[in-house]
């Protein structure tokens, strides 16, 4: 079995290379070794880091309003936030709750990309969502588990596909992979494939809200060509499967230059 990838992430720093100057653009997939592979999955047109950022919680009248007064409660100060236990354990419990929690990146991978699959299949990995072959996908890896079941039609009104002068577009349906060893989901939005992405739109903002958490990542379509071809959607001839699920991949952010605006 090949290494996990956050064995492959130690390497970032000798990768550090935009992706016009990437070894596996010079060659045939079919000619790609594991580390054109390794270039391809850590960072390139199809693989990007965002950090998510927490929506703020909602009013009590809001809650009201909604008919749920538990949703989208901060965290409070408890006991000893009132004085029970003594100025002291106030202030702190106080100052606890007025922090902001700190969320790591997490990967965004545009999986319906026949670079993205190729990559995936020559390392082995294992834990990669099964693709229909009838539409977009792209998949959110290391999200913090969300709390509750059964989110995936909830999530679904929650994601866009944003494209410039153009109507957005919503997930058709989306698919939570859960890794239960680090509490972490791999969640995947499918698109339809009637949606129209061109090299003329410049670019392509994913947005999606999970739980209290937003993720925002940026596509520069210009950038997702390989071989002449803008690779967003895989052929009607590839058969898009995986193998079964494996134990999970962390997938961590390495440092890289930013694309130019």
């Amino acid at each position: 079995m090949f290494p996990p990838l956050k064995t492959v992430l130690l390497l970032a720093g000798v990768l550090l290379l935009s992706a016009a100057d990437s070894s596996w653009r010079s060659k045939t997939i079919d000619q790609w070794d594991a580390e054109d592979a390794k270039q391809i999955l850590i960072d390139s047109p199809w693989v990007k880091y965002a950090t998510p950022e927490r929506v703020r919680d909602m009013s009590p009248s809001e809650r009201r309003e909604g008919g749920d007064w538990d949703e989208n409660i901060g965290k409070g100060v408890g006991l000893a936030g009132i004085g029970l236990y003594g100025p002291r354990r106030a202030a702190e419990a106080i100052a606890r709750a007025h922090v902001a929690p700190e969320y790591k990146p997490v990967q965004v991978r545009w999986e319906s990309a026949l670079p993205t699959r190729a990559a995936e299949q020559k390392i082995g990995e294992t834990d990669i969502p099964t693709l229909d072959g009838d539409g977009y996908a792209i998949a959110v890896y290391g999200i913090p588990l969300p709390s509750r079941r059964n989110l995936a039609h909830e999530l679904k009104g929650l994601a866009t596909l944003r494209r410039y002068k153009k109507k957005d577009a919503r997930p058709s349906r989306v698919q939570i992979l859960r890794q239960e060893a680090d509490d972490t989901a791999t969640i995947v939005y499918y698109f339809p494939r009637s949606i129209e992405i061109a090299k003329a739109d410049g670019g392509i903002d994913f947005v999606a809200q999970i739980g209290r958490l937003v993720v925002s990542q940026y596509f520069y379509t210009d950038e997702m060509f390989f071989q002449n071809e803008l690779q967003v959607l895989l052929p009607d001839s590839v058969t898009a499967t995986t193998a079964a699920p494996g134990p999970p991949v962390p997938r961590e952010s390495p440092s890289r230059p930013q694309p130019q605006q």
